[in-house]
């Protein structure tokens, strides 16, 4: 009997440039398309009509109005907030507004000036709801 031996191939070694560039674009991929922050939805309800009107819809909803006023104080890194007459800092926003909260308010109406940065009146609309109220309006002019 005649043995045929297969002819010996060489051995050809794998690329690894294509599997390395593989690799890069799937971590982009995943990179991008992963999110690292926590989103989570802040309801807001816009208001209607003149500043006149907006604690008497406040008070038909349910309860007395808390008014929170958002003004621009010029050369100055954060706005002033005052809820209501009185000046409060926005890290003892919550606890006035729980105050309020147990007095008897359901409701409160943010207005900002029109120099306030968007980025502040959202800040005092995530503190807000943080709040025992159980709504937070946004009137803007």
């Amino acid at each position: 009997m005649i043995l045929i031996h297969p002819p010996i191939g060489k051995r050809r070694r794998i690329p690894l440039t294509p599997l390395i560039d593989v690799i890069f674009i799937l971590v982009m991929f995943f990179l991008l398309s992963s999110t690292f922050g926590i989103w989570r939805p802040l309801d807001v309800a816009l208001g209607g009509g003149d500043r006149s009107d907006v604690s008497e819809t406040a008070v038909a909803q349910g309860g007395p109005a808390i008014l929170i006023n958002l003004r621009a104080v010029p050369g100055a890194v954060q706005p002033q907030l005052v809820v209501n007459g009185i000046i409060v800092p926005l890290n003892m926003l919550v606890q006035e507004l729980d105050r309020l909260a147990a007095a008897g308010a359901q409701a409160a109406v943010l207005i900002p000036d029109a120099a306030t940065d968007f980025q502040q009146v959202v800040r005092v609309l995530d503190e807000a709801k943080s709040s025992r109220l159980k709504r937070v309006s946004l009137k803007l002019d």
